[in-house]
């Protein structure tokens, strides 16, 4: 591959990313989308969003940090009417401290949530106003808490699956890239869209330099997405991968970015995705395999979601 063929097209610059320098490391997007950029030079409070870390964390976590939250809350409350003293919320001192703390820790419970006051109750002005800070906190928590579950269930989500790799398979007279994606959940996309992007690194005028050229699906927009689309790029004369083998994806360290937009029915809104291939993860002389069927009663389509990332290596003969 003469690689100043490349450096002769007419490149883009409205990735978002650096074409001018080479001084970005590794890859360009990470495999679930997000930018693989570290941002530095301010505090760490001003780099943070709290909002967008608690919305997009896992539900896992966001489970167990709220559960944390609601213990650890609970906890500070009950030492402090601990340490006032457990006569303070209408209770006689038991010998046994563990059970008086235990006691303050549910009364601690029960002002929090606002479910009080039964036996516990509390007997001065100084528990009536730390129970009353406790419940305005606890309201606010609350309110918080809701609105970032309200958030994550409502928030517009493509709940699309890439393939691991993409392939670099026999079609038509010549060759094609290909990469193939899937829904996983039961909702509709319409108006599906597809955007591909290709990096090359190289040497230009003894600097090194990222290159940026658009890739065009030979199908860039379907009209609903309902089984697995399989995206193509001819590798013709008109693209930036033809002439290259195998070891020049290597050597420019290329990278095909992929951009999915479509209209989800369920949220009325656009949802987006993101993915990227690097050159070791681009299989050559490979073809996906078909990934649905028909059910035993012939009456629907069955998409084996397992099923994305099976492939068949093609013979010399047939990649020739």
């Amino acid at each position: 591959m003469n690689f100043e063929d490349i450096l002769h097209r007419r490149s883009i610059n409205n990735t978002g990313f650096d074409n001018t320098t080479g001084n970005m490391s590794g890859r360009i997007l990470n495999k679930d989308g997000s930018s693989n950029v570290i941002k530095a030079g301010i505090p760490w409070h001003r780099r943070m969003s709290l909002f967008h870390t608690l919305i997009n964390m896992s539900w896992t976590q966001f489970i167990v940090l709220a559960l944390l939250g609601f213990v650890i809350t609970n906890l500070i409350f009950a030492l402090l009417y601990f340490y006032f003293g457990i006569e303070q919320i209408g209770k006689d001192s038991d010998s046994n401290a563990i059970h008086d703390f235990m006691d303050c820790f549910f009364f601690s419970v029960q002002t929090v949530t606002t479910v009080g006051y039964g036996v516990l109750h509390p007997t001065s002005y100084l528990t009536n106003f730390l129970a009353s800070l406790e419940a305005l906190f606890g309201w606010m928590a609350f309110a918080v808490l809701t609105g970032l579950l309200y958030g994550r269930f409502s928030k517009p989500t493509a709940y699309l699956i890439f393939s691991k790799n993409a392939v670099v398979a026999p079609y038509k007279d010549g060759q094609a890239l290909m990469l193939r994606l899937a829904p996983y959940k039961n909702n509709t996309l319409t108006e599906a869209e597809v955007l591909l992007n290709v990096s090359f690194r190289m040497h230009e005028n003894g600097k090194v330099v990222n290159k940026f050229f658009p890739l065009p699906a030979e199908i860039s927009k379907i009209s609903a997405l309902s089984l697995n689309w399989t995206v193509v790029h001819p590798i013709n004369e008109h693209s930036p991968l033809y002439g290259m083998c195998k070891e020049d994806y290597s050597i420019n360290q290329t990278e095909i970015m992929v951009f999915i937009k479509a209209f989800d029915e369920h949220f009325s809104n656009t949802v987006q995705q993101r993915t990227s291939y690097t050159a070791d993860e681009i299989l050559h002389g490979a073809k996906f395999k078909q990934m649905f069927r028909q059910s035993d009663d012939r009456k629907t389509t069955v998409l084996e979601l397992n099923k994305l990332d099976d492939i068949e290596i093609m013979n010399e003969s047939k990649t020739s």
